[in-house]
């Protein structure tokens, strides 16, 4: 049987409870990808096999293998799925007494480090920043983007201190008070 690739992502149904995502079938090329349910496009619902539904995670783009269903106008089983993986790039910007970030972008997603400005922990603080990449699933050489961003990071730290800054993580602040 023809197994078609494609990206989806899954969403759990509210009427089964079973992982589903939904495809369009382009009428001109014939070409299939995923949609959301909410799509006005006509399409087909596509159902998780049993064998990997333990490893399917909700709103997680997969690069997936599907067979058509008995009733090909029923929608397709996936039989196939791995997380997708995008590549990094990490961006330094720094405007002097202004500005001191760091950027790691992949698709269309932007984490952003901010030791000066960030409201958060896991934007402000450095550990609680790496802590945030190592739990995507969707960055390509994860260790490699990690070990990068930490060189880049701590650079960033120190030309920070250079120009007459001292950031103290959030998370001392509030062990302080």
């Amino acid at each position: 049987m023809n197994r078609i690739k494609t990206k989806l992502k899954f969403k759990k149904s509210d009427q089964t409870g079973n992982w589903v995502g939904f495809v369009s079938i382009n009428k001109v090329n014939g070409m299939i990808k995923g949609v959301h349910e909410d799509d006005p496009a006509p399409k087909k619902v596509c159902v998780v096999t049993r064998d990997i539904i333990p490893y399917i995670e909700g709103g997680v783009l997969y690069d997936v293998e599907m067979i058509p269903m008995k009733d090909k106008n029923a929608g397709y089983i996936v039989v196939q799925a791995d997380p997708h993986a995008f590549k990094a790039t990490i961006e330094t910007i720094v405007v002097k007494n202004a500005v001191y970030e760091v950027h790691v972008k992949f698709g269309n997603k932007k984490l952003v480090f901010n030791p000066m400005d960030g409201q958060r922990d896991s934007v402000r603080d450095i550990n609680c920043f790496i802590k945030v990449l190592e739990q995507r699933k969707d960055i390509k050489d994860l260790l490699t983007v990690i070990d990068d961003f930490k060189n880049t990071g701590y650079a960033l730290l120190k030309q920070l201190k250079k120009d007459g800054y001292y950031v103290v993580p959030v998370s001392q602040k509030r062990k302080a008070s």
